[in-house]
C-alpha cells in the first residue's frame, strides 16, 4: 500500500514524534527513549548541547536527573559515538559494537597498540583498575604533553580517546564536563558485556530507532541519524522495507522517497493544535541536525557561525532556531551571562515569511517561553539588545 503525505502533514509527523509538538514527555529517560540519544558539545555560550533537547521537550527541569542516570556502577545512560559524541541508554552500547571494530582497524596503527602505545594502554588499564574512573589530568603518566598546536591531543589523549572509541573504555560520567573514563566492567553489567549483536541485527535496531524518532524521513536523513554511512548500509535498509518494519511514503516537494517506522500511527495530522510548543532549539537538537532536511521540512536555512568571522556573520555568533506554530519562524542568538547573572538576547530575527500579525504572535510568545528560559538558567534578567528585525518586539 502507497503512503502520501502532504508536506504538512510530514513536519506534523516529524515535530510529533520528535516530541516538540503538543505534548510533552514527563522524563528525562522519556526524551532519551524518544529520540535514542542526546548529542554532547563543549560549545557553552548558552548551555551544554546535551541539556537543551531536554529543556526544548521538558521545559524547566533539573538538569541533575540527567546527570544522575550517568554516574555511578550500572547506570541508565552512557557516553558513545552515536551522532557524533552523545548519551545513549546502555542497551544500546553493543549496538555499536560493528563500528568498535571498524575504528580498532581504522585507528590501530595510528593510535593502538600497533602503534607502540602498548606500555601507556597497559598504565591506563592498571590505574584504572587501582583507581576507578579517572579523568585524562588524574593519570599519573608522563604523555601529558600536548603535541602540536594548543588544541594538539596528547599521546595520553590519544590513547585514551582510542580506547573509548573501540568499547576498551567507557565513559563513568562527568566531572566538570572531563569525561571519566573506566574500564567496561566497572560500570556496565554483565548482560549488557555479553551481548554481541550481529552487525546486521544492530543496524537494524538502529535504523527502526532511527525512524520512529524521526517520525519521517529520506534513507539518507535516517542513516545521519546514529551516522551510518548511507553508502554500505543499502542491504540492511532495503531488508527493513522489504520485511515491512519500515514502510516507504510520498513526500508532497521531496524528490526522494521517505520512509516511516511500520508501527508510527499516522493518525490526527490534519488536527489543529493550539497547544503547538513555542521553544528555542539548539543547533545539536535533532530537529536541527541536517541543514537539509530542515532547509526541505521548513523553507529555513540555517548554519552555526561560530567559525565565522564577526564581520561576516549574517545573524550571530550562536543563533537558536525559533519553533513557534509547528514552524520554524526565527533565529535568537542567546548568552548565559553568568558572572552578570543577565540573559542576552544579543540579536534576534523573524523570518520574512511572515506576516505583520504573526510576527506579533510570536514575538508574544517567545517573550513569555524566554522567561522560563531565565528561570531555568538562574538569571536575574533578560537584557534584548536592539540588533535583528525582532528585537523591538521582545523585551
Amino acid at each position: 500500500m502507497s503512503v502520501e503525505l502532504s508536506a504538512s502533514q510530514a513536519r506534523v509527523l516529524s515535530l510529533r514524534q520528535l516530541g516538540v509538538d503538543s505534548d510533552r514527555d514527563d522524563s528525562v529517560m522519556a526524551v532519551v527513549d524518544r529520540l535514542g540519544l542526546l548529542q554532547v558539545d563543549s560549545v557553552n555560550v548558552f548551555e551544554r548541547a546535551h541539556y537543551m533537547p531536554l529543556f526544548s521537550r521538558l521545559g524547566k527541569f533539573d538538569k541533575s536527573e540527567l546527570e544522575s542516570a550517568m554516574g555511578g556502577f550500572h547506570p541508565q545512560l552512557i557516553e558513545y559515538w552515536a551522532h557524533e559524541a552523545s548519551i545513549v541508554r546502555i542497551e544500546n552500547w553493543p549496538l555499536y559494537r560493528w563500528r568498535m571494530n571498524a575504528y580498532r582497524e581504522k585507528y590501530a596503527t595510528k593510535w593502538g597498540m600497533e602503534a607502540g602505545n602498548k606500555k601507556l594502554v597497559e598504565q591506563i588499564t592498571s590505574q584504572l583498575q587501582a583507581n576507578g574512573p579517572m579523568t585524562s589530568g588524574q593519570f599519573e603518566t608522563d604523555a601529558h604533553q600536548r603535541k602540536g598546536s594548543w588544541w594538539g591531543w596528547s599521546d595520553l589523549k590519544n590513547a585514551l580517546e582510542y580506547m573509548f572509541l573501540v568499547g576498551d573504555l567507557v565513559s563513568g560520567g562527568r566531572d566538570s564536563f572531563k569525561r571519566l573514563y573506566a574500564l567496561p566492567e566497572q560500570i556496565l553489567p554483565q548482560s549488557i558485556l555479553d551481548h554481541m549483536p550481529s552487525d546486521a541485527d544492530a543496524k537494524k535496531k538502529l535504523f527502526l530507532q532511527a525512524a520512529r524518532a524521526i517520525g519521517v524521513g529520506t534513507y539518507t536523513d535516517i542513516a545521519d541519524w546514529h551516522r551510518m554511512s548511507p553508502t554500505t548500509n543499502k542491504k540492511v535498509f532495503a531488508e527493513l522495507v522489504e520485511t515491512g518494519e519500515l514502510l516507504e511514503v510520498q513526500v508532497d516537494g521531496w524528490a526522494q522517497s521517505g520512509y516511516i517506522n511500520a508501527s508510527t500511527s499516522l493518525e490526527g495530522l490534519d488536527v489543529k493544535a493550539p497547544g503547538a510548543r513555542t521553544t528555542i532549539l539548539s543547533p545539536f537538537d535533532p530537529v536541527c541536525w541536517k541543514r537539509d532536511r530542515i532547509e526541505r521540512m521548513f523553507g529555513f536555512e540555517y548554519r552555526i557561525e561560530i567559525y565565522t568571522p564577526e564581520p561576516k556573520r549574517q545573524f550571530g555568533y550562536y543563533t537558536l532556531p525559533i519553533l513557534h506554530n509547528r514552524d520554524l519562524v526565527g533565529r535568537i542568538d542567546l548568552k548565559s551571562d553568568r558572572h552578570g547573572r543577565q540573559l542576552l538576547a544579543q540579536a534576534s530575527w523573524h523570518e520574512a515569511k511572515l506576516n505583520d500579525r504573526e510576527v506579533a504572535s510570536m514575538a508574544k510568545a517567545l517573550n513569555k517561553h524566554l522567561k522560563v528560559v531565565q528561570s531555568w538558567q538562574g538569571l536575574n534578567e533578560t537584557v534584548v539588545r536592539p540588533k535583528g528585525n525582532l528585537a523591538e518586539l521582545l523585551g
